[in-house]
C-alpha cells in the first residue's frame, strides 16, 4: 500500500472521530437533562402523596382523582406531539391513556417517564443522523479530492443525493438500524425505571435512592489509559452509536465514490497498534471488487469500535511502497514502518 493512502485513511478516520467528540457533548447534555427532568417528576410525585418520605404500592396504584386526571389529559398534548415521532410503541401508549376513563397514579408517574425518555431518544436520533449525514457528505468530497490528486484524472464534483443519504442512514448496523437500537435502549432504561419504582414502593425506599439508581443506569463516557473511548450505562451506548453510525457512513460514502469514479478494486486498511483485534489484522492489505462489497464480510465496518477504512485499489500502482505510520508497541509512539500488512508489523514486532 502507498503511504500516501495509508495516510489519507488516516485522515479519513481523524476526520470522523472529531465530528463525533464534537457532537459528544450535546448528545451529554441530552442525558443530563433527561436526568433532571426524571428526577424532578420522581420528586413531585413524592411530594404530592408520600407520607413520612415513603409511599406505598398500594397508594401509587390509587385512580388520578378528577382534578388530576383534567391535569393529565392536559400533559397528553405534548405526549401526543411525542406521538407522531415515535420510536417504539410510545404512540400506542398515548392512545390506550387518551381514551382511558381511569388512571392510576402510577400509570400517570410512568407515563411522565416514558415521554421524558421518548424527548431523550429522539433528540439522540437527530443528533446521530446528522453527524452521519454530515460525515458521509464531507468523506465524499474528501475521497473524490484525494482520487484526483493521486491519479492526476479530473472527475466531475457533484453533491451527494439527499436520497443516497437518507438510504445509508436507513441501512442496518451490525443487524439493527438507529431507530432500532434506540428503541431498545428506551425499553432497557424504561425497564430499568420502573423496576426502581416498584421496589422503591414496596420496601418503603426515599426519592433520593431513586436519583441514585438512576445515575448508575445513566453512567458516564470516559478516555481509557490506551486513549481509547470507554464508560458506562447508556451514555457509552449512545457515543458508541454514534461512533459506529458514522463509521458505518465514512465507509459508504468511500465505496461510493469508487463506485463513481469507477474504480473497480478497494483494498482494507487496518491500524498498525496493538489494539488491532483479531477480525481487523489479517484483513489489512487485502482488496476486493467493489461490485462484491459486503459490509461485515470484505468490507468494514467489520465489528462495533471498528476503526478500518478503505482505499481505492490501482493495480497499476500496486507495485509502489513507501512506509506506513504504526504505532511502537512498546514507547506508544508514532513512527514509520516499511510493514505493508498487518502481519508483516506484527512479525516484526513479535506481536503474537
Amino acid at each position: 500500500m502507498s503511504s500516501y493512502w495509508e495516510k489519507r485513511a488516516a485522515d479519513s478516520i481523524g476526520r470522523m472521530e472529531h465530528a463525533v467528540n464534537g457532537q459528544l457533548p450535546d448528545l451529554i447534555a441530552s442525558f443530563e437533562q433527561a436526568k433532571r427532568d426524571l428526577n424532578d417528576t420522581v420528586f413531585r410525585f413524592y411530594a404530592r402523596y408520600a407520607k413520612n418520605n415513603s409511599i406505598t404500592l398500594d397508594e401509587a396504584q390509587k385512580a388520578l382523582s378528577l382534578s388530576e386526571l383534567r391535569e393529565f389529559r392536559g400533559d397528553l398534548a405534548e405526549f401526543e406531539r411525542l406521538a407522531k415521532e415515535a420510536i417504539g410503541t410510545f404512540n400506542l401508549q398515548v392512545d390506550n391513556l387518551s381514551v382511558k376513563a381511569r388512571v392510576t397514579r402510577y400509570e400517570a408517574l410512568l407515563t411522565q417517564c416514558d415521554a421524558i425518555l421518548q424527548k431523550l431518544y429522539q433528540e439522540q436520533r437527530g443528533q446521530i443522523e446528522g453527524t452521519a449525514a454530515g460525515v458521509y457528505t464531507e468523506e465524499y468530497y474528501h475521497r473524490l479530492f484525494d482520487i484526483e490528486q493521486y491519479t492526476g484524472f479530473k472527475f466531475p464534483f457533484s453533491r451527494p443525493a439527499a436520497s443516497a443519504i437518507r438510504k445509508v442512514l436507513a441501512q442496518p448496523v451490525q443487524g439493527m438500524d438507529i431507530s432500532t437500537r434506540l428503541w431498545r435502549q428506551d425499553i432497557d432504561t424504561g425497564f430499568r425505571i420502573r423496576q426502581t419504582l416498584n421496589n422503591m414502593f414496596v420496601t418503603g425506599r426515599p426519592p433520593q435512592d431513586f436519583a441514585a439508581e438512576l445515575q448508575k443506569a445513566i453512567g458516564a463516557v470516559r478516555t481509557n489509559p490506551d486513549g481509547t473511548p470507554g464508560g458506562t450505562g447508556k451514555k457509552y451506548e449512545a457515543y458508541r452509536l454514534l461512533y459506529n453510525e458514522s463509521t458505518h457512513a465514512v465507509n459508504l460514502a468511500h465505496l461510493q465514490t469508487y463506485e463513481d469514479d469507477g474504480i473497480d478494486e478497494y483494498e482494507i486498511v487496518a491500524v498498525l497498534d496493538k489494539a488491532t483485534c483479531e477480525i481487523c489484522a489479517p484483513m489489512d492489505g487485502k482488496h476486493y471488487p467493489v461490485s462484491k462489497a459486503v459490509e461485515g464480510v470484505n468490507h468494514p465496518s467489520f465489528h462495533v469500535n471498528c476503526r478500518c477504512t478503505t482505499a481505492p485499489f490501482i493495480p497499476e500502482a500496486a507495485g509502489i511502497t513507501g512506509t506506513r505510520a504504526s504505532r511502537d508497541p512498546v514507547t506508544g509512539k508514532t513512527v514509520p514502518t516499511t510493514a505493508q500488512t498487518y502481519d508483516e508489523w506484527a512479525e516484526e514486532n513479535n506481536i503474537v
